[in-house]
């Protein structure tokens, strides 16, 4: 199975978490995202490359990119965290949630997670299960 394939499979129902509210979204800790990534592609570099400020010098985001192997090629990616429920918290705790945002969506970005985007519109597993060439 390519490292790609292995990106792609959707997690497991006792990994996947509903936030509370109307909104209802779904979403995998960082944690865990982190694992597989360390699981599929092995060592990775993820780096915040800027916070983003409010106003008033507060943390609301960050850029942050995540650079690893898969199957053989190098690739870069970069992308946005966000800082939900932001009440409260200093800007470390600020920055330390965006940063977890920002490499749930990098890993996005490879196909890891992506089935939690997409919802019952995910195909992607099943389309590079058909292309994979047996060993």
């Amino acid at each position: 199975m390519s490292e790609l394939s292995e990106l792609a499979r959707p997690f497991e129902g006792k990994y996947v978490k509903e936030k509370p509210g109307s909104f209802k979204a779904v979403y995998v800790e960082h944690g865990d995202i982190t694992q597989r990534l360390l699981q599929v592609v092995g060592p990775f570099h993820f780096a915040v490359t800027e916070l983003i400020r409010g106003g008033g010098g507060e943390v609301e985001g960050c850029l942050a990119t995540l650079t690893c192997e898969v199957d053989g090629v190098t690739v870069s990616v970069t992308e946005v965290g966000d800082v939900e429920q932001p009440g409260g918290k200093n800007n470390g705790a600020r920055a330390k949630d965006a940063a977890s945002d920002a490499i749930k969506r990098c890993a996005m970005r490879l196909g890891l997670g992506l089935h939690l985007w997409c919802g019952d519109h995910y195909f992607l597993d099943k389309a590079l299960a058909k292309i994979e060439v047996p060993e």
